[in-house]
């Protein structure tokens, strides 16, 4: 697939940053020259055009005779989609559309921590504009990829000193450990866990920028994947961003195992991902209006240019192809009932550390259901998790807790269950600890997932879940006399990195 220059076309989501038009519903052009208007489009503004000229010049509406800061009262609760035909009216609107308040609140809505500048954009509204419909990635922050066997955890944020959206891999290190002894089972390894978690900042995953003036040149590919043009291209390596279609295909046979999120992971919302039985003119369903824009789920591809020119792909290739999709706030935000919810990485030996979602279902086993407007600070429920802990009488020891694989290997990949409790209430507690090393905790039974190399002949292994503290667990394979050690991670602080 050829590479593509257009110069009128940001770098990132195909808006000119000077044209608020653009943010009205319309249809995708995918055409080699995206700079050029539909008809669809030409014909809507000619139709807007003709109506606004056949009305009486002495006709005006009772809208605009309101005073001012009630008209800007009234227009604060319409979004950008809202703002944009109301800016097409007349120039009264179109001013009061245009204040800049009206458009800060807008961007700081996808934002987990308020700006007060625009940074280098004139104007909030150029700063929306530019970046639209992009902002749902900051917005949704927690990104996890269906890369083959170890998958990948970023977080996407805004970057208001460059004007960009970006996102970084989430890596954790291991520090210095030393060994433990438990007086309850001496024979048992128990090395501590205490890793360093953090950004890795050299190498960015996914990188939309675009100078102030709105007007930076925008490398695109075909079939609307866009070039992010980055330092790995010193090393003929490039990296393309490609939105995904919330609508699945009416002729696509439905098949869990070719949408991301994996069904392991509650979800109301699921994408086709990229994989190689499937033709590529069923996996490249590009949204067709901005209506079809799926906020929960983007495609990324990295691959590598050895020859001289233009850098190229096929397209059909997925094996550069990743699907990147998001986890709603209700699954890892910790609640009274739900303590142990979060981000979380474990100690996975030989593999290194890996993220995983703790989830707690129901008592009764019933799946959890997404809160789509349940967006509250991870780091603030730490702080208020970490004062529970001084009253143990008031945390909620209920339901189910499962680990799923955000990040894997090539044993249990991600995706899948790396253990389950399925009762740590009373029905499922094994004994409370009284041992100096995990003194207090409790104890409750527990399945670990195992397998094979290429995930073969998995089977699960009883195992015991140490619950020491809100924001860390141990889990004792019982079979193989190893005990391995879980800590939560605070996604906020990683943002703010």
């Amino acid at each position: 697939m050829a590479l593509i220059s257009n110069e009128d076309t940001p770098a990132h989501c195909g808006h000119d940053g000077n044209d608020a038009s653009t943010l009205i519903p319309q249809t995708i052009s995918h055409q080699h020259n995206n700079s050029t208007n539909s008809p669809g489009q030409t014909d809507d503004h000619t139709a807007l055009s003709k109506r606004n000229t056949d009305l009486p010049e002495n006709l005006e509406s009772s809208l605009v005779q309101l005073p001012p800061e009630l008209l800007q009262q009234i227009l604060s609760y319409f979004s950008a989609q809202e703002l944009a035909p109301v800016s097409a009216t007349c120039r009264i609107l179109a001013e009061h559309a245009s204040n800049d308040l009206l458009w800060a609140n807008l961007v700081n809505a996808h934002l987990p921590f308020k700006i007060y500048d625009p940074g280098p954009f004139e104007s909030f509204r150029r700063l929306y504009i530019t970046h639209h419909p992009c902002w749902f990635i900051p917005r949704n922050k927690i990104w996890f990829s269906d890369t083959e066997h170890t998958g990948s955890l970023i977080l996407g944020r805004y970057d208001n000193r460059r004007g960009v959206i970006e996102a970084y891999r989430v890596v954790a290190e291991r520090q210095s450990h030393h060994f433990q002894f438990w007086t309850s089972n001496p024979e048992v390894m128990i090395q501590s866990f205490n890793p360093k978690v953090g950004l890795w900042l050299d190498d960015p995953v996914l990188l939309l920028k675009n100078g102030p003036s709105g007007k930076a040149g925008g490398l695109r590919y075909l079939n609307g994947e866009m070039r992010m043009p980055m330092a790995l291209e010193a090393q003929n390596v490039f990296s393309s961003f490609s939105l995904c279609s919330m609508e699945i295909p009416s002729h696509v046979t439905v098949n869990p195992k070719k949408q991301w999120p994996p069904v392991t992971i509650p979800s109301d919302r699921r994408v086709y991902r990229g994989i190689d039985d499937t033709p590529s003119s069923e996996l490249d369903q590009m949204p067709e209006s901005k209506n079809q824009i799926s906020e929960v789920a983007f495609h990324l591809r990295r691959w590598p240019h050895f020859g001289t020119g233009t850098p190229y792909f096929t397209s059909a290739n997925s094996e550069t192809l990743s699907t990147y999709a998001t986890l709603d706030p209700s699954l890892y935000t910790p609640t009274k009932e739900k303590p142990y919810q979060g981000i979380w990485v474990g100690d996975y030996s030989a593999h290194g550390c890996e993220f995983l979602l703790f989830l707690q279902r129901d008592h009764e086993g019933g799946t959890t259901s997404p809160a789509t407007n349940s967006t509250p600070s991870q780091g603030s429920v730490l702080k208020e998790s970490v004062e529970s802990e001084s009253e143990p009488e008031d945390i909620i020891q209920q339901g189910s807790l499962e680990a799923i694989k955000l990040t894997g290997d090539p044993n249990v990949p991600r995706g899948e269950v790396s253990f389950v409790a399925d009762d740590i209430g009373e029905d499922g507690l094994v004994r409370m600890a009284e041992e100096p090393l995990f003194q207090g905790a409790r104890i409750v039974h527990c399945k670990g997932h195992v397998a094979g190399l290429g995930f073969r002949d998995d089977t699960f292994l009883t195992s015991q879940l140490i619950l020491i503290s809100l924001d860390c667990v141990a889990h004792y394979w019982e079979t193989m006399g190893h005990v391995s050690y879980f800590r939560r991670v605070d996604i906020d602080s990683l943002i703010q990195a």
